[in-house]
């Protein structure tokens, strides 16, 4: 199959980097490198069918994945490539986000 390119926002960069570095301080590197391989395999799924998720009941033209029950990402779709946009907590509001 074919998938279409992946692209990180510079914060969801940031926020990505962060999730990882909380698990290898409270869980360990080997935890962390789980976590990143699950991450990594779930962006895999969004670029080989970028409509897997639905589309946010409160953002415009952004998806919204269930990662973990503490953890979703949120990305979306122009029909070129996919664009991460942010890794947020689960009990955040997702319009006090300003994607």
């Amino acid at each position: 199959m074919s998938s279409f390119p992946v692209r990180y926002s510079s914060r969801a960069y940031f926020e990505y980097e962060n999730i990882l570095d909380y698990i290898v301080t409270r869980f360990g590197h080997s935890v962390a490198l789980k976590v990143d391989l699950y991450f990594e395999e779930i962006i895999s799924q969004i670029s080989i069918n970028p409509f897997l998720f639905p589309v946010s009941d409160k953002l415009k033209n952004i998806r919204r994945c269930v990662i973990s029950k503490q953890t979703s990402l949120y990305y979306r779709f122009n029909g070129e490539f996919v664009e991460i946009v942010s890794f947020r907590g689960n009990m955040m509001d997702p319009t006090e986000m300003n994607l």
